[in-house]
């Protein structure tokens, strides 16, 4: 990539962290509106050789906020492989958003083979695939 002054760019390096599909983690994410941004547990989605290849990452947002709609999967400890939830939550699957690896502050844990099949079967809800 060349600056404006035509001179050649270094790439940025990417996050040290690593990303697998189901994996937690903490990120800034933007609000839907775009305007703003707010820390929060995310749920990593795109698989692990995008995540590999990708500057980006595609996630879903994770709210401790009650069920909103029928695309909401209920979250609580029992449903982790590893690490820690502070609150039962919901996974957002309804709201998608890709995010720079940069923005990621750290993993936080991974949730079970099952759970990941729950969210994969609303996602094929969602979108009608």
């Amino acid at each position: 990539m060349l600056t404006r002054d035509g001179q050649k760019r270094e790439k940025m390096q990417k996050s040290s962290l690593s990303f697998e599909q189901g994996g937690l983690v903490i990120a800034t994410l933007l609000f839907a509106e775009q305007i703003g941004a707010k820390r929060r547990p995310a749920l990593v989605i795109s698989n692990s050789e995008f995540n590999k290849k990708s500057d980006d990452l595609i996630l879903l947002k994770i709210t401790s906020q009650a069920k909103k709609t029928q695309f909401d999967v209920a979250l609580a400890q029992k449903d982790l492989e590893r690490g820690e939830l502070k609150t039962e939550s919901q996974i957002m699957v309804d709201n998608p958003v890709t995010t720079y690896k940069q923005l990621i502050e750290h993993n936080i844990g991974k949730i079970s083979g099952q759970k990941l099949k729950e969210v994969k079967q609303k996602i094929k809800e969602l979108y009608g695939i």
